[in-house]
């Protein structure tokens, strides 16, 4: 008897296998991906804590740091980009 699962499988198209260049490609995109995210939250909880800050040189420091954070993410996107349009 035959079972079920196989005709199924037997009619799927197989994925053909990636070159290990490949691989280490998808796997740096998808960590700079993540990077990427965790760089644009912690600008966003800096400009947060900037606008809770009651001292000024610390609403300063923390727009300052949020500044270099989105800088900082946009050329990691820019890089990102280049990378996945190769």
């Amino acid at each position: 008897m035959l079972n079920p699962l196989k005709i199924f499988q037997a009619k799927r198209p197989q994925l053909r296998e990636f070159d290990p260049s490949t691989i280490q490609r998808i796997d740096e995109g998808s960590n700079l991906a993540k990077v990427i995210t965790e760089t644009q939250v912690s600008a966003r909880k800096c400009r947060f804590f900037a606008g809770n800050a009651v001292d000024q040189e610390v609403a300063k420091f923390f727009s300052a740091e949020a500044d270099k954070l989105t800088k900082g993410a946009r050329t990691l996107q820019e890089y990102y980009q280049s990378m996945t349009q190769e």
